[in-house]
């Protein structure tokens, strides 16, 4: 493939989670990157890509071209899947 996905987040967060298990069932190569154990990696990637919040979903291509795609609700609507997030909307309330 051509092009790949690069997810940057917390393996505690449901949004992450879920944002994985789309990638799962999509048949798009994808790369992990927690950042739960690195404070000053995850302020590093968000100066680099200037966000916010995470997950942080970048798509990357076999050049090395890189454009951030978003977070959860992004991946969402690019791929396609129609799903909710249940844990997603459990820990909301």
């Amino acid at each position: 493939m051509l092009t790949f996905y690069h997810v940057y987040g917390s393996g505690k967060d449901p949004y992450c989670i879920e944002s994985i298990k789309m990638l799962d069932g999509s048949g798009y190569e994808y790369a992990l990157t927690f950042l739960d154990k690195s404070p000053n990696l995850a302020k590093l990637t968000a100066d680099r890509y200037e966000v916010s919040k995470f997950p942080l979903i970048v798509e990357c291509d076999v050049n090395g071209g890189e454009t951030v795609l978003g977070s959860y609700g992004e991946l969402k609507a690019a791929l396609e899947y129609s799903d909710d997030c249940k844990e997603c909307k459990k820990n909301k309330q």
